[in-house]
């Protein structure tokens, strides 16, 4: 009986080692790639059965409200910026100088036709903020958390399911449900390496589910992380040069 008193202690022990402080995973998953402030080199692949597609662009972020994206090639493209301050969204286009908003029925849509929406790429929903954060079933060595849409938030997905490794305290997978409980897409968190003085994945893929041979890659190239940047960087004024 002590014998078994003393696996059961261990197990438990082990178990509660391993458990998730929610709010403290919820807010590094807020900030993974943002912090105070953030700039960085991205390089986006879009691959599907009809053709691969590179972008390349550069990226600002401070806080949770100012995300600054402009797309530095192919040479087609370059130019196109999308702007996120507060509630609000812009993307301007450079070849019919063209500033056009982005209302919030359109943060789902796909961005410059990958596999990420609007609200992916710049962060308009919150986990911390929008979703009730609860520590899910294990698998294998990886712990979960499930989140849940809180009733005034205006997200979309019906839940998500966040995979940790909890030895690195880096996102390994990320599972989207829609309404009905259906698994829709998979991101995983791929090369995790030093970027801007911490460890992060360095790799993201995206994968819609219900499309068959179709991802998206994006690769973090460079990472700075609490820059001196201000709000007034975050302009249409910035947009357009």
């Amino acid at each position: 009986m002590r014998k078994l008193s003393m696996i059961c202690l261990f197990f438990t022990s082990y178990g509660l080692s391993q458990s998730l402080d929610v709010d403290s995973f919820s807010r590094k998953l807020d900030e993974l790639y943002r912090s105070q402030s953030s700039s960085g080199s991205v390089t986006m692949v879009v691959t599907n059965p009809r053709y691969k597609r590179t972008l390349t662009m550069d990226i600002w972020s401070l806080g949770k409200d100012f995300t600054l994206v402009k797309i530095q090639s192919p040479k087609k493209e370059k130019g196109i910026t999308t702007l996120k301050k507060g509630t609000e969204m812009w993307n301007y286009l450079p070849k019919i100088k063209k500033l056009i908003r982005i209302p919030p029925s359109m943060m789902m849509s796909s961005w410059m036709g990958s596999d990420f929406t609007n609200d992916d790429l710049v962060k308009e929903s919150s986990w911390e903020d929008d979703y009730t954060a609860l520590e899910g079933v294990p698998e294998g060595e990886y712990r979960s958390l499930v989140f849940k849409p809180k009733p005034e938030a205006a997200v979309t997905w019906g839940k998500v399911v966040v995979y940790w490794d909890v030895n690195s305290e880096l996102p390994v997978r990320q599972d989207n449900y829609d309404e009905k409980g259906i698994k829709v897409r998979e991101m995983h968190f791929l090369d995790p390496k030093e970027l801007g003085g911490r460890m992060l994945p360095s790799k993201l893929k995206l994968i819609p589910l219900n499309k068959k041979n179709q991802y998206t890659e994006i690769i973090y190239n460079a990472m700075e992380f609490d820059i001196e940047i201000d709000e007034a960087f975050f302009s249409k004024a910035q947009m357009r040069r």
